[in-house]
């Protein structure tokens, strides 16, 4: 079904805008969804072990402001990536302490975040923005293969690959889908629950920091600002692909083929001149309607 509403979508803009179906525009499409994909990742194996985590796209922000600060202060630039990715780890802790051994709702905790996490963006920077980075780490943003094909999207590819192989091909893949599905039954049956939760949320903060890291580079600024709003983009990907919001099952495969969706629709409407404002409303529509898709296909 999803691959059918691309195509009517690349068909239906094609028409509208000829520029759009270039073989050009279509690869450097896949440049501007990179950062909800790898976020998309994660958030797909949460929300199949019935998590959710609403700070995503904070976690991206404070991460790249922490690169960003490091790098004003005169750090060389892998320990400052570096840095990046372990304040991502340090957020994504706090995530899973609270909600796998505290025991408090995934919902109230990553809310609760997604406004902290912001604030210390905007506290470490004073509102203030970070640019002029080295050319060779703009170009991991900015930069192309053969000319055509973003520097990031082998990556994404290779995460995607991984991240499908932990999920579907081994134990632990298999813990998160019987958390999910019963996890009293899970517990009595000697899945190590708690465990298996932190790390969930650890791993989310990390690919939202590096997320964060991809964020920096494409736009050679770093900003406490940056992508408000994206963890709507980040979970209409992954219910939008198949994966419920009560959890126990739901597929990697779906979830990518939704961020295509989503991400040509983004595309599509810039190009006809669709205001900011008109695509929240119809990316809120799609979410709502995903999501009373997949009820309706449970009852």
């Amino acid at each position: 079904m999803l691959l059918g509403l691309w195509a009517i979508a690349v068909i239906v803009f094609s028409v509208r805008t000829p520029e759009f179906l270039s073989l050009r525009n279509m690869l450097d499409m896949t440049r501007h969804f990179t950062e909800i994909g790898i976020m998309a990742l994660s958030m797909t194996a949460l929300l199949i072990a019935g998590g959710i985590d609403l700070s995503v796209a904070s976690i991206l922000a404070m991460s790249g402001v922490v690169l960003g600060w490091m790098y004003r202060a005169g750090m060389m630039l892998p320990l400052c990536v570096l840095a990046a990715l372990l304040s991502g780890v340090a957020m994504g802790t706090v995530n899973g302490a609270c909600i796998a051994y505290l025991r408090l709702p995934p919902v109230i905790v990553t809310l609760a975040t997604m406004a902290l996490f912001r604030g210390l963006a905007i506290g470490f920077t004073g509102g203030e923005k970070v640019s002029g980075f080295s050319q060779s780490f703009v170009a991991l943003g900015q930069g192309q293969f053969l000319g055509v094909i973003p520097k990031q999207l082998p990556l994404l590819i290779l995460l995607a690959l991984l991240s499908w192989f932990v999920l579907h091909k081994t134990v632990w893949g298999r813990y998160i889908f019987a958390i999910g599905a019963n996890e009293t039954a899970a517990r009595f049956s000697g899945v190590p629950v708690e465990r298996t939760k932190f790390w969930l949320y650890v791993s989310s903060g990390l690919m939202a920091a590096l997320a964060g890291v991809l964020y920096v580079a494409r736009f050679n600024t770093a900003k406490a600002d940056a992508a408000i709003g994206a963890e709507l983009d980040v979970i209409t990907a992954a219910l939008l692909g198949g994966t419920p919001i009560t959890g126990g099952e739901g597929t990697l495969v779906g979830t990518m083929l939704a961020l295509l969706l989503l991400s040509t629709l983004r595309r599509g409407l810039d190009m006809a001149q669709v205001g900011v404002e008109q695509q929240a409303i119809l990316i809120g529509a799609i979410l709502i309607t995903s999501v009373a898709l997949g009820q309706k296909r449970k009852t």
